[in-house]
């Protein structure tokens, strides 16, 4: 397995200069704008990697989350785009951060703010990406990132980023494994989409299997959402669903109606006898080994599914596990 040499850090070939902060999240009914000075980059000014983010039009993202979030769709999948790419601005400066996209929106904000902006092709994720490979120097490290992980950390970016440069040509899967969500290299491919896992493990990169659940969980759906919210959403997403989610994100008292413990899916009744699934994911989440009829439970529902579920024991915020 090669590795990637350090190489010194320099500016973009267009010459953008790196400003003493990032910018401010774009004012949205409901969002607090944010005011936010930012620090020099977590990994310091003399990495090696540029990261490229594609941003879908917000208007037309996040469509799986239509049925959860309804109008709000478009305000959310901005949110969720700000702060994955606020993350990466903190993590290796803004010169060094390409966001591929065709909203206008994103590009405005984003572009004042030093971060260097390409138009989106429009011929899907991957052509998008190649897009903002080919705006970075000639032979220097790239990183492909979603650009829908709002719990995503600095630090958590900067881990990944120095296990690639450790390994060599590398990613890192998604929290189900099977897809990608940061792909690490020089002159690499993008295979983004279904299955992308095992695709760019064919071309030989290296598969990174890191412990870091905030960079690992993408948001496309009512539960990856709630698992995201679990995990800790950056402050744009956070204060939208502060402001906007009641109807998204709603806790309650349930009773177990059903459990298969092979398949680990089973249903829940409302205290008004409503009757509510959860998958498998939602209960390997809970940390709870077996779930048996009439057993009381707290669970949160995100668009009649439910996502995550508990036992509240005796006393403040005691979990029986």
């Amino acid at each position: 397995m090669s590795h990637f040499p350090r190489e010194p850090a320099s500016g973009h070939p267009s010459g953008a200069s790196q400003p003493a902060a990032t910018p401010s999240a774009p004012s949205a009914p409901g969002m607090p704008r944010q005011q936010e000075r930012s620090p020099a980059p977590f990994l310091g000014s003399d990495h090696p990697w540029h990261v490229v983010i594609p941003v879908k039009q917000t208007a037309e993202g996040k469509s799986r989350l239509g049925p959860a979030v309804g109008e709000d769709r478009a305000l959310l999948s901005r949110a969720i785009a700000d702060d994955t790419i606020a993350a990466a601005v903190a993590t290796v400066g803004p010169g060094r951060v390409v966001v591929v996209t065709s909203d206008r929106g994103v590009r405005t904000t984003w572009r004042a703010s030093g971060v260097v902006v390409v138009e989106d092709p429009g011929s899907g994720l991957n052509a998008a990406l190649r897009a903002g490979q080919s705006s970075t120097p000639r032979g220097r490290l790239t990183a492909a990132l979603l650009g829908d992980v709002p719990a995503m950390r600095p630090q958590d970016l900067a881990e990944a980023l120095g296990a690639a440069l450790l390994k060599g040509d590398s990613f890192v899967p998604d929290a189900a494994g099977d897809g990608t969500v940061l792909r690490c290299g020089a002159g690499f491919e993008p295979r983004f989409g279904p299955h992308s896992a095992a695709r760019h493990e064919s071309d030989g990169a290296a598969r990174l299997e890191l412990d870091l659940p905030r960079l690992r969980t993408d948001v496309d759906d009512a539960t990856s959402l709630a698992a995201a919210h679990r995990l800790g959403l950056g402050p744009r997403t956070r204060a939208l669903l502060g402001d906007r989610a009641s109807g998204w994100i709603r806790a309650m008292q349930a009773s177990v109606h059903t459990f298969d413990p092979e398949t680990r899916t089973g249903s829940v009744l409302r205290d008004d006898g409503v009757q509510l699934s959860f998958d498998a994911h939602a209960f390997d989440a809970s940390g709870l080994r077996l779930l048996r009829s009439g057993q009381r439970l707290t669970v949160e529902v995100v668009d009649d599914l439910v996502v995550s579920m508990r036992i509240v024991g005796i006393g403040h915020d005691q979990r029986i596990r």
